[in-house]
């Protein structure tokens, strides 16, 4: 390398290893942003299709049980509902609502649970199946809780037919209200 060169080597060369240096330091800083904002990015569009979700759910929300006395009670939807299934007024012994129970609400809100007991007499398994796929489809907030299934007694089944039954179903809505509002 001759004289002249020699100096203008060095400078570039110097420069080459500041750049490569500052490179190096800056590199894994820079790929871990790079790696946060990937998370970030994924977070805020799961969290954004969630909200989407939650909004539709929302929106199709069946009215609140809490209109139950503003739509006659429940003992009207119970009887509406055996006629969509095919069965008898006649097959509903008894249907109890019970108080309201508060449970623990947020600040602003209340949350209480309201629950109900009917009783259908002299029903077959698959009546019992047809009423609660139309209580399903008629009252979706108000979901079975128990169902206790026993032999009716007094009648004994036709030859080929079904037992007939006593059945004991619970069922129960979760009521959200703002304070201040009334049932």
């Amino acid at each position: 390398m001759t004289p002249a060169i020699r100096p203008v080597f060095y400078i570039w060369m110097g420069t080459i290893v500041i750049l490569a240096s500052t490179l190096g330091l800056t590199a894994p800083g820079a790929f871990r942003a790079h790696r946060e904002s990937y998370i970030a990015q994924t977070t805020l569009r799961n969290t954004a299709r969630d909200a989407g979700v939650i909004t539709t759910l929302r929106a199709a929300v069946p009215e609140s049980p809490a209109d139950d006395q503003a739509r006659g009670g429940l003992t009207p939807r119970v009887t509406a509902t055996l006629e969509r299934a095919g069965l008898p007024a006649s097959a509903l012994a008894s249907l109890s609502p019970e108080a309201e129970s508060q449970l623990a609400g947020q600040p602003g809100l209340r949350v209480a649970r309201r629950r109900a007991t009917l009783t259908l007499t002299g029903v077959t398994l698959p009546q019992v199946g047809k009423f609660l796929d139309a209580w399903r489809s008629a009252e979706p907030a108000w979901t079975p809780a128990s169902i206790d299934i026993s032999p009716a007694g007094g009648k004994a089944p036709e030859a080929g037919g079904d037992l007939p039954l006593r059945v004991v179903i619970t069922i129960e809505a979760i009521v959200v209200r703002r304070h201040g509002e009334q049932r």
